[in-house]
């Protein structure tokens, strides 16, 4: 089977010194897929971005309140623009993806089923890895939900996940009209763990945990850094 999308890993962190707590991970995707290009986003570079190519999208990018949405918002328009694979930094490679991928348009991935339960919803889909080919609809539709949607949520956590991350990209799928060009894949590949289970895997490496991993590709530590407890 071959690829569609191209070979390209996007990441993106504030400036060009990824944090050490996060190197490992990011030559993790690197270690695997020596044929493909890496790219680093920067803070400067995603705003000249959105400047040159998304003009119209500025006044949005610049007026969100938080970093995190703008680091949300620009991955899409980087996929829908140049194809390729998005990483989260705090996302560990374990082998290839290409499986994943072959002869696929675009691929996102299901996040556990506790953090569905947590947030009272059916399903998430992470906006922590996703794969694509250039100017594919869904991405597009994506960057009109986000521009013309207006949120509900009040906690801090909660509308940042419906403006900009899993659950406005989760709700963008529920009303896309062509499903069939989406493989939305099941956790068990790449969110094997939810969010305690990771920090849990991290620390001790739980045999019981380690099991859970045979089918996945990858392991996402859920860190957040902009999280909030409040």
């Amino acid at each position: 089977m071959s690829m569609k999308i191209p070979k390209v890993i996007h990441q993106t962190w504030k400036d060009n010194c990824i944090p050490e707590e996060f190197q490992s991970f990011s030559f993790s995707w690197m270690n695997h897929h020596p044929d493909w290009e890496y790219r680093l986003w920067t803070n400067v570079d995603n705003r000249n971005f959105i400047s040159k190519d998304h003009h119209w999208f500025l006044p949005f990018y610049d007026n969100y309140q938080l970093n995190i949405q703008r680091a949300d918002a620009v991955r899409y328009f980087i996929l829908y623009t140049y194809g390729g694979m998005y990483v989260d930094l705090d996302f560990e490679c374990f082998k290839r993806v290409e499986p994943l991928l072959n002869n696929r348009e675009c691929v996102l991935a299901l996040e556990p089923e506790r953090h569905c339960r947590n947030h009272g919803v059916e399903r998430i889909i992470s906006n922590a890895f996703m794969a694509s080919t250039p100017n594919h609809p869904f991405f597009y539709a994506v960057t009109k939900g986000m521009a013309f949607h207006v949120p509900r949520a009040r906690r801090l956590n909660d509308f940042v996940l419906e403006t900009t991350g899993p659950l406005m990209l989760s709700r963008v799928y529920g009303g896309f009209p062509n499903p069939e060009t989406l493989t939305l894949l099941p956790s068990k590949f790449l969110f094997p763990l939810d969010y305690e289970e990771a920090g849990r895997f991290i620390r001790t490496r739980d045999p019981e945990l380690k099991a859970k991993l045979r089918d996945s590709y990858g392991i996402h530590y859920h860190w957040g850094s902009w999280w909030s407890s409040g």
